[in-house]
């Protein structure tokens, strides 16, 4: 993808086992657009999510999606904020309308020398 892409893998040790998750990310040049997409190792052979759609202004990126869970429209939103050089920060957050989010999951990078 001639630095269009990249895939990122996790591994999250939480009480009740070890699971693992990929996220797919391409970047359209003609929209200035990311699309984001993630598979999760807890249900692998459901159809993914929706992605989330979005771009960086002013050094913070922030993607949009809308899915439904269980008959009801749920939005969902990630911001990658305070980035610098050797480190970020990413959030997700949830809403029932896209005005009030709740903020679910929040994770701190640093780079490692």
């Amino acid at each position: 993808m001639d630095g269009s892409a990249d895939v990122e893998e996790h591994t999250f040790f939480k009480a009740t086992g070890k699971t693992y998750g990929v996220a797919l990310r391409a970047y359209d040049a003609k929209t200035g657009t990311w699309t984001i997409w993630w598979l999760d190792s807890r249900a692998p052979h459901l159809p993914m999510d929706p992605p989330v759609i979005g771009q960086f202004r002013n050094g913070v990126g922030t993607f949009f999606s809308k899915s439904v869970v269980d008959g009801k429209v749920e939005y969902t939103r990630f911001v990658w904020s305070q980035i610098t050089p050797s480190s970020a920060r990413w959030a997700q957050a949830l809403s029932s309308d896209g005005k009030a989010w709740r903020t679910n999951w929040i994770m701190e990078f640093r780079r490692v020398a």
